[in-house]
């Protein structure tokens, strides 16, 4: 993953990428996707951000964020990912699963930073400059489940961990969002 990241703008949106350590598909049980939904729901709620779009793939997270005045996408993005690897963490431990205790270790060991690793260092982050390429991003992650490398489902909408539904069904998300489509006039 690249560490680019534009200035931060706290009226911009911005389409934002993470991954899992190693691009393990460490986000595939729906357990898990479900923990990082609730973050995300969560830190809408305490007003980090204004979620606009999202997708939890099984080893990255795509986002469209606005983030408030006084958090940058860079605090954001560190809180977001510290919170879900403790509870990740955490859900693996009451599990009793140690096989991905012991595989998150040892990501962590060559780092020597931390006991756990679940991300890759870093994000990536784009200022959303434009309603086109707001269009294009927002399409990106709706379609990402359909790809064919990928083939979680055969219609974006019926991929219950992402934006599309609310988009293209006029529906409601798994969680709350905020509206892009009067961003898009």
């Amino acid at each position: 993953m690249t560490n680019w990241r534009p200035d931060f703008n706290p009226d911009h949106l911005y389409f934002v990428t993470t991954s899992a350590v190693q691009h393990r598909h460490l986000f595939r049980r729906d357990v898990v996707k479900r923990l990082i939904v609730d973050s995300l729901d969560c830190m809408r709620l305490r007003e980090r951000f204004d979620l606009y779009a999202f997708v939890i793939m099984p080893n990255h997270v795509h986002l469209i964020i606005q983030c408030r005045v006084g958090d940058s996408v860079a605090d954001v993005m560190r809180d977001f990912k510290k919170h879900i690897a403790d509870r990740l963490v955490r859900y693996y431990r009451v599990e009793g699963n140690q096989s991905a205790l012991d595989y998150l270790a040892s990501a962590a060991a060559q780092t020597g930073k931390q006991r756990y690793k679940v991300w890759e260092d870093g994000y990536n982050a784009k200022d959303v400059f434009s309603p086109e390429f707001l269009r294009q991003k927002m399409t990106y992650i709706h379609n990402n489940p359909c790809q064919p490398h990928w083939d979680l489902v055969e219609d974006p909408e019926d991929y219950a961990w992402s934006s599309a539904r609310f988009y293209l069904l006029e529906e409601a998300a798994i969680i709350p969002l905020d509206n892009a489509d009067v961003l898009l006039v």
